[in-house]
């Protein structure tokens, strides 16, 4: 048995809901995929590295931007990998680049001041992830708009979860200064977690935003070719996760600071079936080709 490969392993070791839906596709899909979310991974966590300072940080991020453009020579291991993916599959390098642009701007985050500009971090760090990983998983160009759509509503879900966490962690806020001072919601009470009514409202208003998403990728979902729909099965089962850890944080009215939202594995298995019997045409066998059914008609036969 051969050696996994270093994207197989950190997907592996990541355990995260992407890396859990990649089950269903074909054994040369799935190793794509794994190149590909070991790519993200990488460069999401270069931000974060506590053992590098900022202009480290930059350094490795400009050194995947080469990777990607094919403009320094991969060394073993993942980069190669990461090039061999661009290149076998002649991926357009321009959303994994924005990824790249994306992740750099958390280095030293900026609160976001308007709707506009979370949307537009997010467009960077979720709906770029998506388009390429739709390529990677075979859909056609049609599935752009769901990709789009679909990264901004797990986006939204994410920020929405791990607002204690994004402060505590890394000092970052990404709730839009104008939303909150739409609520009467200020950093302290973020700082000092203040379970408010106001903070209660604000979620909720920027849960209607990822809702609203939410359905706009399933309105582009449905309006895609069969074969589309079945390429893009893990992501439609990352939608009905997502949009449940959503559902339970608006059930719990938004809890935040106690708990961290999740959905555990034997659910995220229910909804990869889900996504798989959806509204996707499964051929199923003819009675014929069961084995055991041709032999019980060739019973009654006789």
């Amino acid at each position: 048995m051969s050696e996994p490969s270093q994207s197989d392993t950190i997907t592996r070791n990541a355990k995260s809901n992407l890396a859990f839906t990649l089950v269903n596709l074909p054994e040369e899909r799935r190793r794509h995929m794994a190149q590909f979310y070991a790519f993200c991974r990488i460069v999401d966590d270069i931000v974060d590295e506590p053992v590098m300072n900022d202009a480290e940080r930059h350094a490795a991020l400009d050194r995947w931007v080469q990777i990607v453009t094919g403009a320094a020579e991969a060394s073993p291991g993942i980069e190669k990998e990461v090039q061999g993916l661009v290149r076998e599959m002649e991926l357009d390098p321009a959303p994994m680049l924005q990824l790249i642009e994306g992740c750099r701007g958390d280095i030293r985050q900026v609160q976001p001041k308007t709707r506009q500009d979370l949307l537009a971090y997010a467009y960077q760090v979720a709906s770029c992830v998506g388009i390429t990983a739709a390529t990677v998983m075979g859909a056609s160009d049609a599935a752009r708009d769901y990709a789009i759509a679909l990264g901004y509503a797990l986006q939204l879900v994410n920020i929405l979860r791990d607002v204690a966490e994004d402060w505590h962690k890394y000092e970052r806020v990404y709730l839009p200064v104008d939303d909150m001072a739409l609520f009467g919601v200020t950093l302290q009470d973020i700082r000092e977690q203040r379970y408010t009514y106001r903070m209660r409202q604000l979620m909720a208003y920027e849960a209607a935003l990822a809702e609203k998403f939410f359905g706009d990728a399933e309105e582009a979902y449905v309006a895609l070719s069969v074969d589309d729909r079945n390429a893009l099965i893990p992501a439609q089962a990352m939608s009905l996760i997502y949009h449940t850890i959503l559902e339970k944080m608006q059930a719990d009215e938004y809890r935040v600071f106690e708990r961290r939202y999740s959905v555990g594995n034997f659910r995220k298995l229910w909804f990869l079936l889900r996504a798989r019997i959806g509204t996707v045409e499964i051929p199923f066998p003819s009675l014929a080709d069961w084995p055991f059914l041709k032999g019980n008609d060739e019973k009654k036969e006789s």
